[in-house]
């Protein structure tokens, strides 16, 4: 059997190996160790599915063909990917009370594609998913992966499909932080610093967009309001970003301890990433009314609480 990499051939010899998910294993671990990551497999030209590897034994293909990219801009697409995909299964499930079995089988597959793209992130980003809770208070990460992996086969009343998607909203929230973490990592200090002065001086305008969405809601334009908060989001988000890129670079600064009137910035953090939590459960329901009263009443509060923390990290930055 010959082996290629990015239609190079391996000159390697196959030892301990048995079956083609061995070989699998094998090329994953070395490409996530050379800070890439491992694309597609195709077994004599034909793209097959992760389990079925582990069935096929290395005396009955000829070729494998294996494709590696850089790991950071491969794994951003994929969390891009996957946030879509969440997006798309809650879409699916919202009201049902069970699926169908192609619904099953197909439910199964995304969740294990889901799986292999955050064992990736996992081993690239050197992340435990066991201290990882994306809701204060709630499961961690590795609980929420066995719950969506785990309970696909009890999906067959309103409630427990109510609570997968009660995961679902919690994994789709770490998602959303991780793509921004990964995004600004090759972003340059200079950048970083304006962004931080740019909230600092602006953060009236951020809470502005976000009364503004309500306002479109309360009109009944829902499809205006949902682009604006798309939009407000994303730059939301880019603040919270360079919020893990310092801490990334200048650990020694320990940017979540920073306290102002007794509250730490790690806590703001939190009751924000809380608080968003709450406005997707609302939109998905079709609470207009709840997910518009947090945009504009209390969403520009915790903003607001921002402003302090920004002024005290651009004179850290100096």
């Amino acid at each position: 059997m010959k082996i290629y990499i990015n239609e190079e051939i391996l000159d390697s010899r196959i030892e301990k190996e048995e079956t083609v998910g061995d070989i699998y294993e094998e090329i994953k671990r070395w490409a996530e160790g050379q800070g890439k990551f491992l694309l597609q497999c195709l077994v004599d030209g034909r793209e097959m599915q992760k389990d079925e590897l582990k069935t096929i034994s290395i005396d009955s293909a000829e070729r494998l063909d294996f494709y590696v990219g850089e790991n950071l801009d491969v794994l951003i697409a994929g969390l891009i990917e996957l946030d879509k995909y969440i997006d798309t299964v809650g879409n699916t499930l919202l009201g049902r009370d069970s699926l169908t079995e192609k619904e099953n089988r197909d439910l199964k597959d995304g969740v294990q594609w889901i799986s292999e793209v955050l064992d990736s992130a996992k081993s690239l980003l050197k992340l435990d998913y066991n201290r990882i809770t994306p809701i204060p208070g709630g499961n961690t990460l590795h609980k929420i992966i066995e719950n969506i992996t785990n309970d696909i086969s009890k999906l067959d009343s309103i409630s427990s499909v109510e609570d997968y998607l009660e995961n679902l909203r919690d994994l789709k929230l770490f998602t959303m932080t991780l793509i921004n973490k990964t995004s600004i990592l090759g972003v340059d200090l200079k950048t970083i610093k304006d962004i931080i002065a740019t909230y600092a001086d602006n953060m009236e305008v951020l809470k502005k967009e976000f009364i503004r969405i309500n306002e479109n809601f309360q009109s009944g334009k829902d499809a205006v309001a949902g682009e604006l908060l798309n939009h407000s989001i994303g730059r939301l988000h880019i603040m919270l970003s360079s919020f893990v890129s310092i801490k990334g670079r200048f650990p020694e600064y320990n940017l979540d301890s920073i306290e102002i009137e007794g509250e730490t910035l790690g806590d703001t953090i939190d009751k924000l990433n809380s608080l968003l939590s709450e406005v997707v459960k609302s939109l998905e329901i079709n609470d207009i009314v709840m997910a518009g009263d947090l945009l504009e009443y209390e969403l520009p509060d915790i903003l607001e609480k921002f402003v302090p923390f920004l002024r005290r990290i651009k004179e850290i930055l100096v």
